[in-house]
């Protein structure tokens, strides 16, 4: 009688090797969250365009008077600021406020990952041709912290996630595998050699 199913107590210690690769062998990566945005609060915002409308919501006395409270609660903050037209000097013509919000991540780091295997088709949006792709492998606790981010910074490199994440393992999966492309351009002056070809 051959044994086809694989006992519990394999999986839980491939699930604690596959951990402490994962943690021996990982590189700390920054990964950028939704940023909370409000609307600002000195001018009016324009659902149509998605900015600022460009006029102030308080006269120069109201905003004084405003501004006077709020600086009572948090001094140094300058939260109302009259302008007659243009540029609100608050949100600087966004209509909203932003707080970027950011977390520190432990993940294994692989760098053009296609490279390692032959025969391998390697998907990347249009328009991103000749970026390097990255490949993230970390715990399954940060699925939906890699699911809905912005983007991340791997060894000071921006990148943006291309697919969604994918949950490998055996059983009761064990890894999380994130792959990503560089959307940094090398600088003009960075010291970077750009191969010409001609």
């Amino acid at each position: 009688m051959t044994r086809t199913r694989i006992f519990k107590k394999t999986k839980d210690r491939f699930r604690k090797s596959m951990r402490r690769v994962v943690k021996d062998l990982s590189r700390r990566v920054l990964v950028y969250k939704q940023p909370i945005r409000q609307e600002c609060p000195n001018c009016y915002y324009d659902k149509l365009t998605g900015r600022s409308t460009g006029k102030c919501r308080w006269t120069l006395e109201e905003a004084e008077q405003k501004q006077a409270e709020h600086e009572l609660v948090y001094p140094g903050q300058i939260r109302y600021k009259w302008f007659r037209v243009g540029r609100c000097p608050i949100c600087l013509g966004k209509g909203v406020l932003e707080v970027k919000r950011k977390k520190w991540v432990d993940c294994l780091v692989v760098w053009n990952p296609s490279d390692r295997y032959s025969n391998e088709i390697t998907f990347t949006p249009a328009g991103t041709e000749g970026s390097t792709l990255v490949q993230l492998k970390t715990d399954i606790k940060y699925f939906d912290l890699f699911k809905n981010c912005e983007y991340v910074e791997v060894d000071g490199v921006e990148c943006k996630i291309s697919n969604p994440p994918i949950v490998r393992g055996l059983g009761n999966h064990t890894l999380l595998i994130v792959t990503g492309f560089t959307t940094d351009k090398p600088k003009d002056n960075s010291g970077e050699k750009l191969k010409e070809y001609s």
